[in-house]
């Protein structure tokens, strides 16, 4: 590589980065929350028992309830973790092109329909998940500008 090449692809807006941050916060937090409800809730956990069908202990059940709990929490916030550390490093380090655009478009609208596909309609967290994904959605592609901006430079 000689020394006249320049990346022309930008770093991260401040801007982005602060909303990125927040929304994905908002996804992780309202994903903890409703996590802790769920599996504090015994109301929850006998309607669980009663759907599922399985005769077992009560005690065996519910470890198997926690455990599955805490299975889809993990689901649901791996994106949004893995995307603002990543969106924290497009900001210091490295720079932002179409192609990480692309990438954490679809994965978040895979968190998002993976909520959506939840239907908890009667949840204000299923709300605040789903916000804080299409705020990130709306943002990534919002960023397809900048590219554009400065690439046309």
């Amino acid at each position: 590589m000689n020394s006249n090449s320049v990346n022309t692809n930008p770093r991260l807006p401040v801007k982005q980065l602060y909303i990125f941050l927040a929304a994905c916060a908002l996804i992780i937090l309202s994903s903890s929350i409703d996590v802790m409800i769920r599996v504090k809730d015994l109301d929850l956990f006998d309607q669980w028992r009663l759907a599922s069908g399985i005769e077992a202990d009560v005690n065996d059940l519910f470890n198997a309830y926690v455990t599955i709990s805490m299975s889809i929490y993990f689901f649901k916030i791996i994106v949004p973790i893995i995307f603002g550390i990543y969106c924290f490093y497009a900001y210091k380090k490295i720079r932002v092109n179409h192609l990480f655009v692309f990438i954490w478009t679809v994965l978040n609208l895979g968190g998002l329909a993976y909520v959506l596909v939840e239907r908890q309609l009667g949840s204000v967290f299923f709300y605040l998940s789903a916000v804080g994904y299409l705020i990130n959605v709306i943002m990534l592609i919002s960023l397809m500008d900048v590219i554009k901006l400065k690439n046309s430079k």
